[in-house]
């Protein structure tokens, strides 16, 4: 799914730099500079009868309410320990995510450990469907246990965790298994429309496997679908996976790559993120688990939801994704934008910092067609899983279409039903941006551009057949006016002299 998109529009956008005789962009590894939003505390360490919280999940309701499911850790061999007595609580916000409430038990531990949340939201009826594992403490050794539980009034009562070990093609549950965590989904695109998908990992044998489960019957049944076991050879262990549908109905898969935990700065962290794809509604991969080498992260779960889609009434395709952003520690929290549906990623840099300290596993929700809700474990130096917090990112926080974070849209124009092309600016480097972002015909190879021109220097234009979007091209323009547009589906913008100054 890898192409050179990215480059070519960098390539633009470092013409542009060099007419301007700026320095050039710092390397995709650079994390970004501040942190661009605020946050609350929605769990927090030795309160409400727990030692700790950890492994958050995110929902919204049909009611509007957004549901915080995370772990409420008691004993185990260590402070908030992965196995001991743990609940799997949630808290609820009326007010998209301002104030919580006070801590439900979902699932009571009773001495075991009950967790791994992963929550699907049903649109056509509000079901809420809540996948999560059973590990035995307390009681004889059971492995880890897939089951799934359902509420159908909003998340205020749920039925009985039913066992899924089975249904899943297990003969007995295996020694590892996780099912997500992060909210699964609901396909909405294509012949598979209605199926809820999710991720899981397990290992058997010392095989380690990434898998997308499913279930046609609004999560009653469940069946384990694409599933991928790399040969040790592939330095490649797929877990912790979060799922996105993509524009075209195919579900991506991106996953934890466990197998390079050992050399977390392997290659400058470039090969401690993978991902699949499933062209058939999750059944199987089209594409298996390979190096996601765009996102540098440490080995630690992270989350991807979409934020906007042309054909649910967005102006443009953005995906996100939220991690940590430092190879060797789970440290400043980051969210990235993708403009071509998973095929290239933002760097740190153009990225937004959502927290600067120590922080680990997150979740996201859509709030709206121009905001997200980020769901995150944070903390200070040294205690990343200190609290779990509650973050919105905006299309202004995230930046402007592909130039990246810093950057605000200070004009546009539509070329008819074809696109947008995007004028923007960044107060902080003194550099205008141009973007052509494609409405129609987005996937396809079509004629796409953007330039940009400041008064008194050569033209910087991107142009060629893209399937997304045209750009960025950048250049400094301070005291001077720009004349910038683009063309896409035959129409194009050309902007009188003008923004000057």
């Amino acid at each position: 799914m890898k192409f050179t998109r990215v480059a070519q529009g960098l390539f633009a956008a470092l013409v542009a730099i060099a007419a301007a005789g700026a320095i050039p962009a710092p390397s995709l590894a650079a994390p970004a500079a501040t942190a661009a939003v605020g946050n609350t505390v929605v769990y927090k360490e030795k309160t409400e009868g727990y030692d700790c919280f950890r492994i958050p999940a995110v929902v919204k309701a049909n009611n509007g309410d957004l549901l915080a499911f995370a772990e409420g850790r008691n004993g185990g061999a260590s402070f908030c320990n992965d196995s001991g007595d743990i609940d799997l609580v949630v808290k609820r916000s009326s007010d998209n995510g301002k104030t919580w409430s006070a801590p439900k038990v979902v699932i009571e531990g009773f001495g075991d450990t009950k967790g791994n949340p992963t929550p699907i939201v049903l649109p056509s009826t509000g079901r809420i469907v809540l996948l999560s594992v059973m590990e035995c403490v307390k009681n004889p050794d059971c492995n880890r246990i897939p089951r799934v539980s359902l509420s159908d009034d909003h998340g205020q009562t749920w039925t009985a965790p039913k066992v899924l070990t089975t249904q899943l093609g297990f003969g007995t549950a295996p020694g590892w298994l996780a099912t997500g965590p992060s909210h699964g989904i609901v396909l909405t695109r294509g012949a598979h429309a209605g199926r809820i998908v999710a991720g899981m990992s397990y290992t058997i044998g010392g095989a380690n496997s990434g898998a997308l489960i499913y279930s046609d019957d609004q999560g009653v049944t469940w069946k384990r679908g694409a599933t991928d076991t790399p040969a040790p050879s592939a330095a490649l262990n797929p877990q912790e996976i979060s799922v996105t549908e993509l524009l075209d109905g195919r579900v991506y898969a991106a996953a934890r790559n466990q197998a390079n935990n050992g050399d977390k700065c392997l290659s400058g962290g470039a090969k401690n993120r993978a991902y699949a794809i499933s062209s058939d509604g999750g059944a199987s991969f089209s594409t298996e688990f390979t190096f996601e080498e765009d996102l540098i992260t440490p080995v630690v779960q992270a989350s991807t939801a979409r934020m906007t889609a042309t054909d649910k009434a967005g102006k443009y395709n953005r995906i996100l994704f939220a991690a940590p952003s430092v190879c060797d520690r789970r440290k400043e929290l980051v969210v990235r934008s993708s403009f071509d549906e998973g095929a290239n990623w933002q760097g740190n840099s153009a990225g937004t910092l959502v927290w600067s300290g120590d922080a680990a596993y997150s979740d996201m929700v859509q709030l709206s067609s121009g905001s997200v809700g980020v769901l995150y474990e944070a903390g200070p130096a040294g205690n990343a899983n200190e609290t779990i917090r509650f973050s919105t990112v905006t299309e202004t926080t995230l930046g402007a279409p592909v130039c990246g974070g810093g950057y605000g849209v200070i004009d546009s124009a539509p070329l008819g039903a074809a696109g947008t092309v995007y004028l923007s600016y960044n107060a902080s480097n003194g550099q205008n941006c141009v973007s052509t972002m494609k409405s129609t015909a987005a996937g396809t190879a079509t004629a796409t551009s953007a330039y940009l021109e400041v008064q008194g220097a050569s033209r910087s234009t991107d142009s060629g057949s893209f399937a997304w979007f045209a750009g960025p091209v950048r250049a400094a323009a301070a005291g001077k006016c720009v004349r910038w547009g683009g063309s896409a589906g035959g129409v194009t913008y050309n902007s009188p002299s003008e923004h000057c100054g």
